[in-house]
């Protein structure tokens, strides 16, 4: 069973301490006030899948919603070496303005 860690980024940043395993699925969320509804937030980490990049790094998406909130949930791969991974943001066709940290951890 796949377990799933909460994780807060904030156009003001307020963070808690969060470490993932390998494979497991991580939620990403916050509150973006410089972005309007149905703005699109661009979160980028070399902690995520390739599947999808921005600028040649791994990246997803989240729509911003009612309140300038976003949330979005995204696996982690399991071939992701144990690690501390920065996750920054884009909104608007600028940065965001702050940086989270995630730690993947070894799956055994």
């Amino acid at each position: 069973m796949k377990r799933t860690a909460f994780f807060l980024l904030l156009a003001a940043l307020a963070m808690a301490r969060f470490a993932v395993a390998q494979g497991a699925v991580v939620r990403v969320f916050g509150v973006v006030p410089q972005c309007a509804r149905g703005n699109t937030v661009t979160l980028l980490s070399r902690a995520f899948s390739h599947r999808h990049e921005f600028a040649g790094v791994p990246a997803i998406s989240a729509v911003v919603r009612r309140h300038h909130r976003y949330s979005k949930r995204t696996t982690i791969p399991t071939q992701r070496r144990p690690a501390r991974y920065r996750i920054t943001g884009r909104c608007g066709g600028g940065n965001l303005g702050v940086i989270a940290h995630l730690r993947v951890t070894a799956l055994y």
